[in-house]
């Protein structure tokens, strides 16, 4: 299962959250891990962030995992010991503040889930580093 559903990117064997920035990509240090080539990052508050060539990455891409919970639809954004933080993407408000959800109509529902009650699980990966290569042969 993805642990984020966000763009990513695995630069000398470890992976980072990641952007694109013209012809660079920029890649940010994951809280709570720790790197072991953390040499050339700069710090903006609580973030680090190091911008690298495209050509010097070992992958690039976003996976986005979706699954339902309870017969309902939920984009999940990000798992971990068990537990995912999902977006509800169904219209069913009443459903929603029934099953404890946090939100509202108006700004959206989330929720915390047990990753064990998520069924239809998917995750759909693009791959931004195949297409950069298409596109900048040699």
């Amino acid at each position: 299962m993805t642990h984020y559903s966000q763009e990513m990117a695995e630069y000398r064997g470890e992976v980072y959250f990641a952007g694109s920035d013209g012809n660079d990509v920029w890649i940010r240090k994951i809280p709570g891990v720790t790197y072991a080539n953390a040499e050339g990052f700069q710090a903006y508050g609580s973030r680090e962030l190091k911008t690298v060539a495209v050509h010097d990455l070992d992958a690039w891409y976003r996976e986005t995992m979706t699954a339902t919970w309870r017969g309902q639809p939920f984009n999940v954004v990000r798992t971990d010991g068990g537990k995912a933080e999902a977006g509800y993407a169904g219209g069913e408000y009443v459903w929603a503040a029934q099953n404890g959800l946090e939100g509202d109509q108006y700004n959206g529902y989330t929720a915390t889930l047990d990753e064990d009650e998520l069924e239809n699980v998917q995750v759909d990966r693009t791959d931004f580093l195949a297409r950069w290569k298409e596109k900048n042969p040699g």
